[in-house]
């Protein structure tokens, strides 16, 4: 039988009962008030907060391509609002990490309401996670559990395949680069801070992301020497943006982004959609530009910066409004999720291009409308969220798409590079299938993911596969 917290405390030493407050009770603004490996938080429907065992998620960092331990990799959780979950952890000699999870308590015996959250982790000469064509999947907390469940001093701990993050390793010529370090000042904020690491010499280049933990403080891995401006990201609030010289083999620390009273804007838009079987409705994201991979459509989302709000299911079936939208320069996405919907790729129709607006001083650029029509449904391998394991040359193949003359088959590496493109002729009466054929030897261990697009009359493009599902990793 499980013991109450309250008759672990008084079966315990003198020093035991004093720091459970003699009942069990604390203050969440004083961790002195529990034991150490205990935690103070609150109770669901209970105004006073209690001592309790922390509930963690636990697993390890490692090297995609060798399978090794990654050290001193940051690891961090955020939930559906992109809030972050906690302060940062950073991975061991092995690349094993334990990340506390803040949790309201479900009754005074200490069970966690269950919450769902998403991994981001980073590391000095590996490509983060998630970024490229690798996206990040929810991990519940409702399965944690105790190694002895009758201990109650132990842990509540998550522990899954989806906790174990592999990283990408970056190519040698980008490896030995510094890290940009500080705080941002979140205030009271209720949503995450993406903070963007923007070249000050070259306004188009890549820019370098992180999201600042619940104290505020972020770090960005592998940064180039150079100026940079280090602005920060979340709806509802503008950031002023802070400066930063990056020298080469020497980390920059102390960099400070500091709120403005600046005014947000509110982005309009509309979304038609045409052609579709499948996806009735779909949502709305906007990317800050200097994170947008072109091949890949697809970069860095702020918290909260969705239409509908995060975690809601996709609702947007015409007009759509997204206030609180901090000043910056954003690529605006629609059909991105997994929703039988696409961007329309027709490019001589309106509404199909890739949209761009910039937010200034609490003004926006212009008002996108898209088009969006029903995905090409692919079969394997990856038809669903998660990457799927394949031996030998994989085989590609996809259902067939109303009035297609032919399909165009792309394979993008972890680095949104494509390694390979070809055209088949359209299959009529089932399955269409393609066998890898690319002059580029597929690294076995890394992530790819191969996208279909149909071609109507004169091959133009009508459709495609969704963007976040074709990943194959070669065994």
């Amino acid at each position: 039988m499980r013991r109450p917290i309250l008759s672990l405390c008084l079966a315990s030493a003198a020093w035991v009962f004093t720091a459970c407050g003699g009942d069990g009770k604390c203050d969440p603004n004083n961790p002195k008030d529990c034991d150490t490996g205990l935690v103070c938080e609150q109770v669901q429907g209970q105004e006073q907060a209690r001592c309790f065992a922390p509930v963690q998620v636990q697993g390890r960092v490692f090297n995609l391509s060798t399978g090794e331990g990654i050290a001193n990799a940051v690891v961090a959780a955020v939930d559906t609002n992109g809030s972050p979950v906690g302060t940062q952890s950073v991975s061991g000699a092995d690349g094993s990490y334990s990340l506390p999870i803040p949790s309201v308590r479900a009754d005074e015996k200490g069970a966690p309401m269950a919450q769902r959250i998403t991994l981001r982790a980073a590391a000095k000469d590996h490509l983060p996670f998630p970024s490229g064509i690798r996206v990040s999947l929810p991990v519940s907390t409702e399965g944690a559990a105790r190694a002895k469940p009758d201990d109650e001093s132990q842990p509540l701990v998550v522990k899954s395949g989806l906790t174990d993050v592999g990283l990408v390793p970056l190519p040698d010529a980008e490896r030995g680069q510094p890290s940009i370090a500080g705080t941002v000042d979140a205030g009271s904020q209720r949503r995450g801070v993406l903070v963007v690491a923007q070249s000050a010499a070259d306004a188009t280049a890549r820019g370098y992301s992180a999201v600042a933990d619940s104290s505020g403080a972020f770090r960005i891995f592998n940064v180039p020497p150079g100026p940079y401006t280090v602005q920060a990201y979340t709806r509802g609030t503008n950031y002023t943006a802070a400066t930063a010289t990056v020298e080469a083999g020497k980390d920059t620390t102390g960099v400070q982004v500091k709120r403005s009273e600046a005014p947000t804007a509110t982005l309009n838009g509309s979304v038609s959609i045409v052609a579709t079987t499948g996806g009735q409705a779909t949502s709305v994201v906007m990317v800050v530009e200097s994170t947008f991979n072109t091949n890949l459509v697809r970069g860095e989302v702020p918290p909260g910066l969705r239409a509908p709000e995060p975690g809601t299911a996709p609702n947007i079936t015409n007009t759509f409004s997204l206030e609180g939208v901090p000043d910056g320069r954003y690529v605006v996405l629609a059909a991105f999720e997994n929703d039988g919907l696409v961007r329309d790729p027709d490019p001589g129709i309106s509404g199909t291009q890739i949209q761009r607006v910039t937010v200034t001083n609490g003004t926006v650029s212009s008002s996108p409308a898209f088009k969006v029509t029903g995905a090409v449904s692919i079969v394997g391998p990856g038809a669903g969220e998660t990457i799927e394991d394949v031996t030998g040359t994989p085989r590609f193949t996809w259902k067939p798409y109303s009035s297609s003359q032919a399909y165009d088959v792309s394979v993008f590496d972890s680095f949104g590079n494509e390694v390979w493109k070809t055209r088949k002729t359209a299959v009529t009466g089932g399955d269409n299938t393609l066998d890898y054929a690319g002059t580029t030897a597929l690294t076995p261990g890394n992530v790819y993911q191969w996208r279909v697009t149909a071609l109507g009359n004169q091959l133009t493009p009508k459709s495609q596969s969704e963007d976040l599902r074709g990943l194959f990793r070669v065994q």
